[in-house]
This record gives structure tokens, C-alpha cells and sequence, in this order.
């Protein structure tokens, strides 16, 4: 793809200033050309400004989206080669031990040692779309990425060990309603999961954050001191983590919320692991979120006071569910906000992450199952104080195609570079894994500062070949679904921006 020049980003100076949902409702109804004069008072393109501060969504033909800049490839790449840094992030797993119902019993009646000797003959065949990871699907993306990526500095799982229905699946394919059963089953499905995937990569610490299938008590139910924290906090700790003095801090905080604090490898970086899932807005009882904010405030305050660059992970990602919006859309011809976390949760974190803006220097989340991201911006302002990046899932549930992310980063100043994603077709005659995109050569920029992120964002607007990627990507290529087209890109790409009521 040929890049203009950068002087040609005075194109985007034409957009006027409105609020975000009232401009969506003009773009959306198609009568934005119209409307754009009378709006802004002149002329302008067919978007304009989010939040009152950032451009809002294009009209699909309106203007020519042909506005493609290049960025500082110091952007994508480490000063040096002891800085450059690699890691894996896979997400939303969703391991389905009950694919083949035939042997569900065998595996209640074996230790988890011997699960991969049962599963070993079952069909070679993938999970197909609307269903969870089946073992030869989990097999194939571990082996892939250790392939591809055997010497990661570490491994980033953001949440959704467990599938669908995995507590009224146990009792149905067993015969067995007893508790114990179900506990049981939970925690040797936890373990063969934690040695599949440290047997491929033995020296990498693995970091995991809870996920809203993650629980004993059922989808979004986990509560403080769940036995699911109690099952899986050793495993954990003995199989993942690769010192004493990790397991032992994990231990300390782990089971009582599902939140924990530990050094990244190197020098100077923290990983900060909390549970949003009871700040979710499908969660019953939201007073139990307070003792996880109170943990995520505290570490980012000490962080702060010791230097140290921390990366934050959780399961659920702030903003807007922008498929069950785009959705509503389709089906009513109206954009209605769906938050995936409560408002004043999803208020708190926002606030945090620019508050914190000079600690946090890169954010992971998953459920969503798709390839996307969330900037956070502090109130008033046009630059992004935080990116979040959002894995795309393995199971192919909701009809994406299976994939993972391979980052590069910076070892001294922990800020992220460039990713590839990898993708497995499953709609294909013959599915074999490949490199979807790599992050820096489709949208002519890396990872490390706000300019680069909110670069990015913006010419999903002005750049029609960076705008197909996205597309394309979102769902990692499945011809299952096509969820981002011409009517629906305004909801999705307004879904990428989140505004705090913070100023910096």
C-alpha cells in the first residue's frame, strides 16, 4: 500500500465538532452529506468530532477514503536488540472437554495426566463455528504458536478457561449431580489445560486473569473465595509461575478476589491481574466489586511511588459491546449504548487508566472474541492516555475463525511495538494456520505512543485499505459472519473510543 505524506492529514482539520450519538444518528440515517452543513455551519466531510473532541464516524462513500500516512518506524521497532522483547497473547479459549460426549465418563474417572491419552483418539477434526475448543483445536494453536514463537519472554491468557455450560454439561454426560463431582471435573479440566500449555513453552511464566465462564457458581457467578479459586490457585501457581517468590505472592492474594501483582520478567515492568468479572454489567451483585478496585488502585499507587511500568490485564474490556450495538442497530435502525461493564465500574477504570497514565503503559482484556482495541481518553482532550488491547478468542462460538496474537515490546521502557496475528480458517477445505496481518505493515505504524494509536484510529476513517483490514480482521476473515460493512462500521469504530471523566 503506497503511504501520502503526512502533510495530507490536514484533510481530517475539515471536521467539524458535535456530540458523538447525535452525530451517529445523521451518519447513520444516511443524510449526513445534508446534515454536515447545518451541523457544523459549512462544509465539512462526512464524520466529526467524538465526545466533542475527536472526529466521529465516516459515511460509507461520502468522501474519498484514500488518506494513508506513514509513522516513525522507530514506532514498531526496539532501539536495540537486548530491548527487543516478544510475547504471546491467546485468549477465550473455552477447552470443551464434553465434545465427545463418549468419552466425558472416562475423563471423570482418570486423573488429568491420563486425559491426553483419551482425547489423543479422538477425530482430527476442528471445533466448526458455534461451538467451543475441542481438543484437536487446542492441540493445533499451542502447537502453532510454540512453532512460530518457541522462546516467548512470557504468555498473557486474559480469561475464559472453562466453555459453555460447563456446569449443566458435567452433570448431564456423568449422571453425576454432586458438587464435588463438578469441582472435581473443573479443576482436572484446569490442570490439563495448564500443562498442554507449559509443556510447549516450560520457561515462559504464563499470566492469567479469570474469566466470566471461570467460576464454579456459573456464568458471570464467581464470588469471593470460590472453590474455582480454590481448584485451580495450585496448579497455577506450580505449573505457570517460575519462582517461589511468584508463587507465593499469587497464593497471598489469588483466592480470595482472583486478583494478583507480579514483576515481569526483567527489570522495572509489573503485571497487575484483577477480576473485573464482578464489575460486569451481567453481574449480580455489584457491591463486590469495591475490594477489587481498592487492590487496582493500591498497586498502580505503589507502582507509581517505586517507578516501576506496569501492564494491566482483565477479562472484560470498558465501553461499548459494539456487536450486541450493531446488532440493535440492524434490527431497530437505532444506536443504543450496550456497556460490557456496569457505568460506575467501567467509569473507575477509565478514570485509573488516565490517572495512571505515566504507570500503565499497556492493558489486555478478551470476551469480546474479536481482534479490536479501546482508547481511553482524558476528559477534554484529543490524544488517548491509554490503549487496551483485545485478544481475539480460539473458540470459534460466536462464528469468528480461531486466532492469537505474537507482540514485540520494549524490555527497558515496557511499551508495546507491533503484533502479528495469527488465524486459522475453519470455513476452509483444507485449515491451516497463517499470519492474518502484522500490525505495523497494514497500518503503517507500531504500538508505542498515543500519537501512533490515535494515528491509527483515525484513518480507519481516511485510509480505505487500513479500514478493509479492520474489517476483515475483526472476525479474523470467517465468511461465517460479516459483521463490519458499510452500515454497521460507525457503531463498531465508535465502540473503539471511551472518554473519562479524568483530566490530565
Amino acid at each position: 500500500m503506497d503511504l501520502l505524506d503526512s502533510s495530507q492529514t490536514n484533510v481530517l482539520e475539515l471536521s467539524c465538532r458535535v456530540r458523538r450519538r447525535d452525530f451517529l444518528r445523521v451518519a447513520l440515517s444516511g443524510a449526513a452529506l445534508l446534515a454536515a452543513p447545518a451541523i457544523c455551519g459549512g462544509f465539512s466531510p462526512a464524520w466529526a468530532a467524538k465526545n466533542q473532541s475527536r472526529p466521529a464516524n465516516p459515511v460509507v462513500g461520502a468522501v474519498p477514503a484514500d488518506v494513508c500516512t506513514g509513522g516513525d518506524p522507530a514506532s514498531f521497532t526496539a532501539a536495540s536488540a537486548d530491548r527487543a522483547g516478544m510475547f504471546l497473547l491467546f485468549s477465550d479459549v473455552h477447552f470443551n472437554p464434553f465434545a465427545d460426549p463418549g468419552k466425558v465418563k472416562a475423563l471423570a474417572a482418570a486423573p488429568a495426566a491420563e486425559w491426553g491419552a483419551i482425547l489423543a483418539d479422538a477425530a482430527p477434526v476442528y471445533s466448526p463455528y458455534g461451538q467451543d475448543s475441542n481438543n484437536a483445536l487446542f492441540q493445533s494453536f499451542l502447537d502453532d504458536m510454540a512453532s512460530r514463537a518457541p522462546r516467548p519472554d512470557f504468555l498473557l491468557f486474559p480469561g475464559d478457561l472453562l466453555c459453555h455450560g460447563f456446569w449443566t454439561l458435567y452433570p448431564r454426560l456423568t449422571g453425576d449431580s454432586s458438587s464435588g463431582g463438578l469441582l472435581g471435573f473443573i479443576g482436572k479440566t484446569a490442570e490439563y489445560f495448564l500443562a498442554e500449555v507449559t509443556r510447549r513453552f516450560p520457561e515462559a511464566p504464563l499470566y492469567l486473569a479469570l474469566g466470566n465462564n471461570d467460576s464454579f457458581e456459573g456464568d458471570f457467578r464467581i464470588v469471593p473465595d470460590s472453590p474455582y479459586l480454590s481448584v485451580t490457585a495450585s496448579s497455577i501457581a506450580q505449573r505457570a509461575l517460575k519462582s517461589e517468590a511468584d508463587r507465593a505472592a499469587f497464593l497471598e492474594s489469588y483466592p480470595r478476589y482472583g486478583c494478583y501483582s507480579l514483576p515481569l520478567p526483567g527489570h522495572g515492568g509489573r503485571i497487575v491481574v484483577f477480576n473485573n468479572i464482578y464489575w460486569a454489567k451481567r453481574y449480580p451483585n455489584q457491591g463486590v466489586g469495591k475490594p477489587v478496585l481498592d487492590f487496582l488502585t493500591q498497586e498502580l499507587a505503589t507502582a507509581g511511588r517505586r517507578g516501576e511500568k506496569v501492564w494491566l490485564m482483565a477479562h472484560v474490556p470498558p465501553g461499548d459491546n459494539s456487536k450486541s450495538s450493531a446488532a440493535k442497530y440492524l434490527k431497530t435502525g437505532k444506536n443504543v449504548y450496550a456497556p460490557l461493564l456496569a457505568d460506575a465500574w467501567n467509569d473507575a477504570l477509565a478514570n485509573l487508566l488516565v490517572a495512571h497514565s505515566q504507570t500503565v503503559r499497556a492493558s489486555f482484556c478478551g470476551h469480546v472474541h474479536r481482534d479490536e482495541f479501546r482508547l481511553v481518553y482524558p476528559k477534554g482532550r484529543e490524544l488517548p492516555a491509554a490503549s487496551l488491547r483485545l485478544g481475539p478468542s480460539i473458540s470459534p462460538v460466536t462464528g469468528n475463525n480461531p486466532g492469537y496474537q505474537v507482540y514485540s515490546y520494549d524490555r527497558q521502557s515496557f511499551e508495546l511495538l507491533d503484533t502479528a496475528v495469527h488465524y486459522l480458517d475453519i470455513g476452509a477445505s483444507r485449515p491451516a494456520w497463517e499470519v492474518e496481518y502484522t500490525y505495523s505493515r497494514a497500518y503503517g505504524r507500531g504500538l508505542r505512543s498515543p500519537g501512533d494509536w490515535q494515528a491509527m484510529y483515525q484513518e480507519l476513517k481516511t485510509c480505505s485499505g487500513r479500514r478493509k483490514t479492520f474489517e476483515e480482521a475483526f472476525d479474523l476473515r470467517s465468511t461465517h459472519i460479516d459483521e463490519v460493512n458499510g452500515r454497521t462500521f460507525p457503531i463498531y469504530w465508535d465502540a473503539l473510543g471511551v472518554t473519562a471523566q479524568t483530566s490530565i
